[in-house]
C-alpha cells in the first residue's frame, strides 16, 4: 500500500528528529557538553536553529535525547547479542562482550551519559531496561539450577558492569582494542565464585554469609587483577 500523508508526515519529523540527534551527539562528543553550541548542532543537521528548539528546549534536552536513544539501542543490541538457548556462562559472556565493544565503540557517548542527569522517570527506565537484561540471564540461571538460590543478582550486577566500564577506560588510556580476557577473567572470578558457594552448600541453599563471603572474594579479585 502507498503511504498515506500522515504516514510520510510522520516519517519526515521521525528522520528530522533524529538527524538532529545524530548531529547533537558529534557535536556534543567532540566540544563536550559545555563547548557545544545549538546553532552548531542545527548547521551540522542541516536545519534552523529555530527548529532544533522544536523538537527540544535547550541543549540539556538534547543531551537527554542522545542517551536515552543510546540507551534504548544498547538495550536493543544486547537482546539480540543473547542466545536464548545458551547456558548461563556463555550468556553473560555474549553480553560482556557487547557491552565492552560497544563501550570502546562509543567511549564519547558513554562518557557523555555522566554529564546527563535523568529528568523524568521514563531516563531511568531506560538505564533501568538495560540492566535487567543481566538480571534476566542471572535468574534464568537461577531457575535452571547452574546458580545457587538466593545469589546477590543486584550486586553481582554492579561488579559486572562496573568492571567493563573500568577496564574500557583502561584500555582507552593505553590505545588498546577490544581484549576479550577481560570478559573472560571476570566471568571465570564471578561464575567460578558461584559454583564454589554452591559446592560449599552441599546441596542446600547458600547462606547469606556464605554469599556475602563469595561476593568479597568476587571483588578481592577483581581489584587485584586491575592492579
Amino acid at each position: 500500500m502507498p503511504a498515506t500523508p500522515r504516514h510520510t508526515s510522520r516519517a519526515r519529523v521521525e528522520a528530522k528528529e533524529s538527524s538532529i540527534l545524530d548531529a547533537a551527539e558529534r557535536i556534543f562528543a567532540q566540544a563536550g557538553f559545555d563547548g557545544a553550541k545549538v546553532s552548531d548542532i542545527a548547521r551540522a543537521a542541516s536545519v534552523a536553529e529555530g527548529t532544533v528548539y522544536l523538537y527540544y528546549k535547550n541543549k540539556q534536552d538534547l543531551l537527554a535525547g542522545v542517551v536515552g536513544r543510546f540507551w534504548t539501542q544498547l538495550t536493543q543490541g544486547a537482546e539480540a547479542a543473547i542466545e536464548s538457548d545458551a547456558t548461563t556462562k556463555e550468556q553473560l559472556e555474549q553480553l560482556g562482550r557487547y557491552h565492552l565493544n560497544s563501550i570502546l565503540e562509543q567511549f564519547e557517548v558513554v562518557s557523555l551519559t555522566y554529564r546527563a542527569r535523568p529528568q523524568q522517570e521514563q531516563d531511568l527506565d531506560q538505564v533501568r531496561e538495560y540492566v535487567r537484561v543481566f538480571d534476566r540471564i542471572m535468574q534464568r540461571g537461577v531457575d535452571r539450577s547452574e546458580l545457587p538460590k538466593g545469589i546477590p543478582i543486584g550486586q553481582l550486577r554492579d561488579v559486572f558492569f562496573g568492571t567493563l566500564e573500568f577496564s574500557a577506560r583502561t584500555l582507552k588510556l593505553r590505545e588498546r582494542p577490544y581484549d576479550h580476557s577481560v570478559v573472560t577473567n571476570l566471568l571465570a572470578i564471578m561464575v567460578g565464585s558461584s559454583d564454589a558457594a554452591s559446592g560449599a552448600s552441599k546441596g542446600k541453599e547458600p547462606s547469606n554469609r556464605e554469599l556475602m563471603n563469595t561476593l568479597k572474594s568476587i571483588q578481592k579479585q577483581l581489584k587485584t587483577s586491575g592492579n
